[in-house]
């Protein structure tokens, strides 16, 4: 029998228990040398660097990557880590749009502003973006990046949409773009790659940090995260 380890607190039934046990072949042991904050941001950080090495990795080649939320914005600072050639963010948001630059973003593109399209083409030598990693299952973002692709490229989803998508199938399959579609980590992969990026210092969680709040306040740190005014929010248990 696998030994097991306690992990007190949470009932993977749906509720609270004083306490429960996991096998300790599923868990992943933190390096003191990581910051705390940092360890409690490993779960999403382990899908940025799984997209980022996928396939043909990111390593020398122009990457976009649309929709900059918390786990998008930490895939900017993993692709740039990981010797991305251009990491080009995509939001509607200003506020996570100035935080991808802050993350390592070497061009942002608001659409509704510019011209997504036009504007790749143009960072790009005339040719599209290698890899797009897109974390908002928007139609029309999908479309866009579809276009803005180089011929044999490769996109990479990982958003979760409502219903069904519309993408124009003609325009992938003429390029000969490679699809894959993403979830979670692979292990223990992930957590070797992120452990490695954290502790070399080569990414930093802290800028997205955008609020420390009480477990009391939860109710409060949704709704700024659900209103697109807070990035990362962490409960602090003891206030």
């Amino acid at each position: 029998m696998c030994p097991h380890t306690l992990y007190p607190g949470i009932d993977f039934n749906g509720g609270f228990a004083s306490e429960v046990l996991l096998p300790e072949r599923v868990l992943w042991p933190v390096p003191e040398d990581v910051p705390a904050e940092a360890a409690a941001m490993m779960e999403p950080f382990g899908i940025a660097v799984h997209a980022s090495l996928e396939g043909s990795g990111v390593s020398g080649l122009n990457v976009l990557i649309s929709g900059c939320g918390p786990i998008g914005l930490m895939n900017v600072a993993v692709a740039r880590a990981l010797g991305a050639a251009r990491v080009i963010a995509v939001d509607v948001n200003g506020y996570r749009l100035r935080s991808a630059e802050g993350m390592g973003a070497t061009h942002m593109i608001e659409p509704g502003r510019d011209n997504l399209v036009e504007t790749v083409r143009r960072l790009c030598g005339g040719r599209g973006v290698d890899v797009a990693i897109d974390y908002s299952a928007n139609a029309g973002a999908l479309d866009a990046i579809g276009e803005a692709m180089t011929p044999g490229g490769e996109i990479r989803l990982l958003g979760v949409a409502e219903g069904a998508v519309g993408v124009n199938l003609e325009r992938w399959v003429l390029k000969g773009l490679i699809v894959r579609g993403l979830h979670g980590r692979r292990l223990f992969e992930s957590w070797e790659r992120s452990t490695e990026l954290l502790r070399s210092g080569r990414v930093d969680l802290a800028p997205l940090v955008s609020h420390r709040l009480p477990l009391q306040a939860a109710e409060e740190g949704f709704a700024l995260a659900l209103k697109g005014e807070a990035l990362k929010i962490l409960f602090e248990p003891n206030g």
